[in-house]
């Protein structure tokens, strides 16, 4: 998505998890956007202490506990490109798993 992400991840700690996630994309992030749109940074993710942030407080992670909530989520993830009208089907968004010309390759173990 544009502004924010959903992800199935599995994990023996999710905290760790999250808590990585966020510390390494939030350096990538700004070191992109210090590389190619230096004044995005002073105007939308810099603290009033000169830190910057870009994630927000809490995260909302869920259990997934059954194969019909794992289907919802999916389904949910996948057609959440559509439901904000960025394209008319959920294979035309890059960065989804729908899309088989997609990046973001997923391992199976």
């Amino acid at each position: 998505m544009i502004n924010h992400v959903h992800m199935l991840v599995s994990s023996d700690d999710m905290i760790g998890f999250v808590r990585d996630f966020k510390k390494y994309t939030t350096k990538m992030i700004l070191q992109n956007i210090e590389q190619f749109e230096p004044n995005l940074i002073i105007g939308l993710f810099t603290e009033e202490d000169g830190s910057h942030k870009i994630w927000q407080e809490g995260n909302m992670p869920e259990k997934i506990e059954s194969e019909k909530f794992f289907l919802q989520k999916l389904k949910y993830i996948v057609n959440n490109p559509v439901k904000r009208y960025y394209v008319s089907n959920p294979e035309y968004w890059y960065w989804s798993s729908a899309n088989r010309e997609c990046e973001l390759k997923i391992d199976e173990y």
